[in-house]
């Protein structure tokens, strides 16, 4: 009879071991693209002790009042992530012809620049505690303008190696905002420094279309104000300069795998890239908690006119619209392109856009529908020319944060009907990678659009639909999400298929083979677990019958 209970005894103390240690699944961390176990694991604090920011300046003074802004922009957004004035050393050009920041702790010069690195900065980090730069002026190759002797990449480079050697500072976050901006990554690049800049070597960077700032760092420090690791930050600081136009002609950069080769966002605009974004995707910037929530923004999708129509009506419905302060329609006529950057002996000018149509939507009733006409008496002639409007939707909140550009289109026609539709729509698959290694439940995640109207988007695996959504009139599509359970298919490779089919029932499909570590069985079960779950059970049974006996 003792033994029969003890055969009992055993027999449930393994299923329950069995249970308690296998039931967490592997689930595929999308940043790191490893399996772990439990939860996909959480961006990390860089653990910054200290800020400069350096406000530069040219002998003309041209757009000081932007950089000044822009500048007292990023202050604002680090002391919003926790960073006390104490922990920020602010340097400003010393002309008063534009108002002085009112953040400023010294003129922006050479000497100034290099005691703040090696002397201040050297009060304040360690081997645990890093350094964070910002840097905002017109650029140059390899220099910064300011007033008196320029700032160079290698005396940049030269008083960090300093300060690492004389503090064991090992973490360093360089955001340059400038023409020519990525000429700093080399020498600059270094092991554990993150080195982000608003455009590579070639081209320039342009002022915002919305705020006194440029468009990069308007909207990196929007993104970091809102708990966005660092790559995060960046991936959507570069889609913010394309959505505005300027994605031929300004081509932001990062370099945190420290061979002094600066990357863009991939095809799709995601890091990593090039071997560049791993370490600035796993860390975020600040020690506050308070991250504001982000706001969603539904706007029409591409509208037909004729070519004398004098009056647009459009609208914007805005979630959570308690929290928006302003709403812009930024209108870029056919064959835009941004003004040319000037360069001159002390360098290049950042740029300014013009040729376009700004206008406010209003909320005339407080519930979040901004609404009004794309239309300026000013630029009576603007709509004349036959094609493509992109159409802007910039939203900016009270606490410091812009939106992500979300567009669209308004298209003059002579009839003011939209063509025959026969371009195909596009589907790309977001979720997971192809070849994943996969197990426990994951998402699949698509996401479609089309040049006139989506109507729906299917996920199939293995050739069996599992999910359809119907697209809704008007933007941003919803992503199309399915959990899939692999306890529900056999171990090995399985196919995954999205497809993406418009209102004139053109289709496109996207497909990934992706590979199930874990099949059917008992949800949760994974060998590693079972034999540390028995062997633990068998223990427990050994000192039960010890004690009894």
């Amino acid at each position: 009879m003792k033994r029969y209970r003890y055969e009992k005894l055993m027999f449930l103390i393994l299923v329950i071991s069995l249970f308690s240690f296998g039931t967490k699944p592997y689930i595929l961390d999308s940043g790191s693209k490893n399996l772990i176990i439990g939860e996909p694991k959480t961006a990390l604090s860089a653990n910054l002790a200290a800020w400069i920011i350096i406000a530069g300046d040219r002998s003309d003074h041209d757009k000081l009042s932007v950089i000044r802004s822009g500048c007292d922009q990023a202050y604002e957004a680090l002391m919003n992530r926790g960073f006390s004035a104490a922990d920020i050393y602010y340097l400003d050009p010393d002309y008063t012809g534009v108002p002085l920041s009112p953040y400023r702790d010294g003129n922006t010069v050479n000497a100034n620049i290099r005691w703040a690195i090696e002397t201040w900065a050297a009060t304040k980090v360690d081997h645990s505690h890093g350094l964070g730069i910002y840097m905002f002026d017109h650029g140059g190759v390899g220099h910064m303008c300011i007033p008196g002797t320029d700032l160079t990449d290698t005396d940049l480079n030269t008083w960090l190696n300093t300060l690492e050697t004389s503090t064991g500072c090992n973490r360093f976050i360089i955001i340059y905002e400038g023409c020519h901006a990525g000429s700093f990554i080399n020498p600059v690049s270094k092991d554990n420094r993150i080195i982000l800049t608003a455009t590579d070597i070639d081209h320039g960077s342009y002022t915002s279309p919305t705020w006194e700032a440029a468009t990069f760092s308007e909207k990196f420090f929007s993104s970091i104000t809102e708990c966005k690791t660092i790559g995060e930050a960046f991936e959507e600081a570069e889609a913010y300069v394309h959505a505005v136009g300027d994605g031929d002609i300004q081509f932001p950069w990062i370099d945190d795998n420290h061979d002094e080769i600066g990357h863009e966002v991939d095809a799709f605009g995601n890091l990593p890239n090039g071997g560049d974004g791993n370490d600035a995707l796993n860390y975020w910037i600040g020690s506050g908690t308070n991250c504001p929530p982000v706001f969603k923004l539904w706007f029409p999708l591409r509208v037909f006119i004729i070519n004398f129509t004098s009056l647009i009506p459009t609208w914007a419905a805005i979630d959570r619209f308690p929290m928006i302060d302003k709403v812009y329609v930024r209108i870029t006529p056919p064959n835009w392109i941004p003004s040319a950057i000037e360069t001159d002996n002390e360098g290049s000018k950042i740029g300014a856009h013009t040729g376009l149509m700004l206008v406010e939507l209003l909320d005339q009733n407080g519930d979040g529908n901004y609404t009004g006409n794309l239309y300026n008496p000013n630029l009576p002639d603007f709509w004349g020319s036959e094609g493509d409007y992109r159409i802007n939707i910039i939203t900016t909140s009270k606490n410091g944060t812009v939106g992500n550009a979300e567009s669209t289109y308004i298209t003059v026609n002579e009839d003011g009907k939209a063509p025959p539709d026969t371009i195909l729509p596009t589907i790309s698959i977001t979720n997971p990678a192809s070849n994943a290694q996969l197990s426990g439940i994951f998402n699949i995640t698509a996401e479609g659009d089309d040049d006139q109207a989506l109507d729906k988007i299917q996920i199939f695996v293995d050739g069996a639909m599992v999910k359809e959504e119907t697209m809704p009139p008007y933007y941003p599509y919803p992503e199309v999400t399915y959990s899939l359970d692999t306890s529900q298919y056999s171990i090995g490779v399985h196919n995954i298929t999205a497809t993406a089919i418009d209102k004139e029932s053109n289709k496109k499909s996207i497909s990934i083979s992706v590979n199930l570590i874990v099949g059917r069985g008992i949800p949760g079960f994974q060998v590693n677990f079972l034999i540390f779950g028995s062997i633990l059970g068998i223990i427990i049974i050994y000192r039960v019958k010890i004690k009894v006996k």
